[in-house]
């Protein structure tokens, strides 16, 4: 999402036009005294006279030291009002008529301009103190010159990272020259030795992120961290969590085996895949998270003193996942796309697959029980906080809410395919987005009502310019045949669970796997009952083959091998069973 507006704001320092503000005398005491009078005001209003004081507070005629100072006494107050306009980023859909675009752009024209008066200040600094001869009469002129520099290339990398936050929200693509000055920043802290100063020291500040090295590496992360692959609420976890990882991301001179990205201080990227070439790129750093990835396997291992207070909070599973997927993966996972036009359908939901797979069944239809159960409806991750999307109805109830879908779950989507590659296909989304299209949910995908229905997962969410959205799809379950688990949490009552067998083939291998709801209950090397139709089988839970807040997909195998023909017979069962009806006459 770009405003025209501000797609050239980095490109070059703001022009210096004006002579003096038009809200207040050019002075800390005076803008402070400005600045208490705007709680008075409506949101609205407040925005308004901020966004036009830090414009002509870019544009004013004035020494860089004391620019930094007048921003600073306003910083406060900005953060303020971003927190509050912020707010429209979170637990919404990308594509709603409900959607306050005007909030959203208006938060990130605050951002850019809050960043670029520090861009301003920073690069203008440097400027001076290049060009500008200094008598011994102005060392102290030279000397706050250099202070102002170092902390405005800490606030405008600090200002960076929080704009680069607001854009993963929303999928959209950072603005021109973004990565750039973020590159040119840093590097002239380091050429000057000064990316490790203590900025709590100088200030009196107490930010975890506390020099220019983890300003930037803070930044650096969240672009690593594939943001695009996950869900808003795990984008905010990220970020909270940043604050502590930072500080053990390396920017190294040279290359080493642990430099996993590169940089080119030269080129608008962000850090690159160290083996990917790019034509013309010559690497300025080399980035090893190494350090951060061994944190995160031991976090599986560790007790919860381990942890930071963010990691205690934020870090689940999928998430832990996600990030060893990334940190941990020796090539990078670039398949080549074809195009290709065509329209496909897709349902979307573990809960909703289930239902269509089983003919149009509810859930405890296909359990053939003659008792009541606990049902549980699918999760997207029961270890976090900040969701509350898990339901549990009583065991008195006579039908659960993931046998009772609403009408929007129910429904198929046509959406137009752009591309394909090996493994799935990235479409094009230009209507209202269901609740349901986010990362990491469960699909149901038919490329023509004449093949059968894969299971899949919405992989990737990109915005682009015109605001609507590019979606990545991923095939993972090429034969999927509906089931269910059951567990058990005390001695008396057990969970029934909508869960898939999947078959896909690998070379000349077979291979069957698991697919269950994401909950935190269903760890590796755990035990678990496996009803398929009317039997209950036992079996072990082995490696985790991947991890969503839709679902968990594990490697198993049967603690009683001769019970595998009843696992088969199922499944040739259902085969032929899909083979002669579509999933369209469940729809009817």
């Amino acid at each position: 999402m770009i405003n025209t507006n501000l797609s050239e704001i980095f490109r070059s320092p703001t022009e210096l036009t004006r002579d003096q503000l038009s809200f207040a005398e050019a002075t800390t005491k005076s803008l402070q005294k400005w600045g208490n009078t705007l709680s008075m005001m409506q949101l609205g209003d407040t925005s308004k006279h901020l966004l036009t004081a830090v414009i002509e507070l870019s544009e004013l005629k004035c020494s860089e030291t004391l620019r930094f100072d007048l921003i600073q006494t306003l910083h406060p107050f900005m953060e303020n009002i971003l927190k509050s306009l912020e707010v429209h980023f979170f637990n919404q859909n990308l594509i709603s008529p409900d959607r306050n675009e005007y909030l959203i752009e208006l938060a990130l024209s605050f951002r850019c301009y809050f960043t670029n008066i520090y861009l301003d200040i920073a690069r203008r600094s440097h400027h001076q103190l290049n060009h500008q001869k200094f008598s011994l009469f102005a060392l102290s002129q030279k000397k706050n010159l250099k202070t102002a520099r170092l902390l405005a290339s800490y606030y405008a990398l600090q200002q960076l990272a929080k704009l680069l936050y607001q854009q993963q929200m929303l999928y959209s693509a950072p603005l021109p020259h973004q990565w750039l000055i973020a590159h040119q920043v840093y590097d002239i802290t380091l050429k000057h030795d000064e990316q490790f100063t203590d900025i709590n020291q100088i200030q009196g500040t107490q930010y975890t992120v506390s020099n220019v090295n983890q300003a930037y590496t803070q930044l650096l992360l969240l672009d690593i961290f594939t943001p695009h692959q996950i869900r808003p609420s795990e984008i905010q976890a990220l970020y909270q969590c940043s604050f502590d990882w930072a500080k053990m991301i390396q920017v190294l001179p040279r290359e080493t085996t642990l430099a996993k990205y590169i940089v080119d201080v030269s080129k608008d990227y962000p850090p690159v895949y160290n083996k990917k070439q790019l034509v013309g790129f010559e690497p300025t750093f080399f980035i090893s998270t190494q350090n951060l990835l061994e944190h995160i396997n031991a976090t599986f291992h560790k007790n919860m003193e381990y942890l930071s207070k963010n990691e205690t909070v934020y870090l689940t599973s999928a998430i832990k996942f996600h990030v060893q997927n990334v940190l941990g993966s020796t090539v990078e996972r670039q398949y080549e796309r074809y195009e290709y036009s065509a329209q496909i359908q897709l349902c979307f939901s573990l809960t909703t697959a289930h239902f269509y797979l089983s003919n149009g069944k509810n859930f405890q239809e296909t359990l053939q029980l003659s008792n009541h159960f606990k049902f549980q409806s699918e999760s997207k991750n029961t270890q976090s906080n900040f969701s509350n999307e898990n339901k549990i109805i009583n065991e008195n109830n006579d039908v659960s809410s993931s046998a009772l879908l609403e009408r929007e779950a129910k429904h198929v989507y046509t959406a137009q395919v752009l591309d394909i590659s090996i493994n799935g296909y990235r479409i094009r989304w230009d209507k209202i987005t269901p609740s349901y299209l986010r990362t990491g949910e469960f699909i149901l995908i038919n490329e023509s009502t004449q093949k059968r229905w894969r299971g899949g997962v919405v992989r990737w969410i990109k915005q682009n310019e015109e605001k609507t959205l590019d979606v990545g799809l991923e095939i993972i379950a090429y034969d999927i045949y509906p089931c269910a688990v059951k567990t058990q949490t005390d001695k008396n009552y057990f969970h029934y669970h909508p869960a898939f067998l999947v078959q896909n083939q690998n070379l000349d291998d077979l291979k069957t796997s698991l697919i269950l709801p994401s909950l935190q209950l269903f760890k590796e090397q755990q035990s678990v009952h496996l009803r398929v139709g009317n039997e209950d089988i036992k079996v072990y839970l082995l490696k985790t083959l991947s991890i969503t807040q839709s679902f968990v997909q594990f490697d198993y195998e049967l603690l009683n091998d001769q019970q595998q023909p009843m696992i088969d017979d199922f499944i040739n069962f259902h085969a032929n069973e899909l083979n002669t009806h579509d999933l369209w006459d469940a729809l009817k």
